[in-house]
């Protein structure tokens, strides 16, 4: 185990990986490797503590020698101060457990690209910060400069600070959990951007995007990005919504916020839906909506997320960048 977890880590420092992040995948078990118990599980790096995700159930004696790896080692030259470890084996999933150390009990800060986000470890089931979606961060900081910009599904609001801190005149954050959506405040203020309470949004995406439209095109400032990331199933008040069921009914309620010259990026994060038919999905709704669409650019895994050219079906992140004409 050792030798694995020391190789997966050392050809992320080759590749410089590590240089820009404070967070970071440094092992991808079902990618990387084929050994019976680390196949299992992911390790993520936030600072100095570490977040350990098990999909299936392993030995204890595993469990065990990566415990040990992680106290003895230095990972990019720093020991690991924390660990805690969420066991998503089972349909019940608890929040992460303390696995080595004394893990901050309070939400810190870990910095990507120069930008600080809120993570926490403890009394939740993710630390709040998808480490697959890097890449796009990036490119959000690189290119909202004076744009007008919807978050949909936005979680602890990562892609809006990233927005924001790349110079966006205004970004509207939309989340169906309460918690979250105040996860998302905290975290932009403490990202040092201005606080605009009206635009943290409490509510489910499929009843809000029409008021939303509604209102945008009365004041004449329909949206020059939306960023669309669902969860797989989501269950509100009023109904459920699945990636499987619903991505023409979502599309076709955001495609008419998007300004001509506009930019959705879309993607979904499932093993089980081909690309090929969210494609089609997404082309049903513009098809519906008189929208003409060009794909830009392909979402895919980030190379902290290596696959076996065996199980090309485990690349479950999927997407594009659309542009509307």
């Amino acid at each position: 185990m050792k030798q694995i977890l020391s190789k997966s880590i050392a050809w992320r420092e080759n590749f410089q990986l590590n240089r820009e992040t404070e967070a970071l995948r440094i092992f991808y078990g079902p990618g990387e490797s084929e050994h019976p118990e680390l196949s299992k599980i992911a390790i993520d790096l936030f600072g100095n503590h570490a977040w350990i995700t098990q999909w299936s159930k392993i030995k204890d004696s595993a469990q065990e020698e990566i415990r040990q790896y992680l106290l003895n080692e230095k990972v990019f030259g720093r020991p690991i101060q924390s660990a805690v470890w969420i066991d998503r084996s089972s349909d019940k999933i608890d929040d992460a457990k303390p696995f080595l150390g004394e893990p901050p009990r309070e939400k810190f800060e870990v910095r990507e690209f120069g930008i600080p986000y809120l993570v926490q470890m403890l009394e939740t089931k993710h630390p709040g910060l998808f480490l697959d979606h890097a890449p796009l961060r990036q490119w959000l900081l690189a290119t909202q400069n004076g744009k007008n910009v919807l978050n949909l599904f936005a979680y602890t609001g990562s892609l809006s600070i990233a927005a924001g801190r790349g110079g966006a005149t205004n970004v509207v954050t939309l989340d169906l959990s309460k918690p979250t959506i105040q996860w998302a405040r905290e975290s932009w203020v403490n990202a040092g951007l201005p606080d605009q309470e009206q635009n943290f949004i409490f509510g489910d995406a499929l009843e809000w995007l029409p008021r939303l439209a509604k209102k945008a095109t009365q004041e004449n400032k329909l949206f020059d990005t939306i960023l669309c990331d669902p969860p797989s199933f989501s269950r509100s008040k009023t109904g459920t919504f699945s990636t499987q069921k619903d991505s023409t009914r979502l599309h076709q309620l955001i495609f008419p916020l998007l300004k001509k010259g506009g930019i959705l990026v879309t993607s979904i994060n499932s093993e089980n839906i081909l690309e090929r038919d969210f494609l089609r999905d997404i082309a049903i709704a513009a098809e519906k909506t008189d929208s003409k669409i060009r794909i830009l650019k392909r979402i895919d895994l980030p190379e902290t997320f290596p696959t076996d050219t065996r199980q090309l079906s485990t690349r479950y992140l999927k997407g594009f960048y659309l542009l509307k004409e």
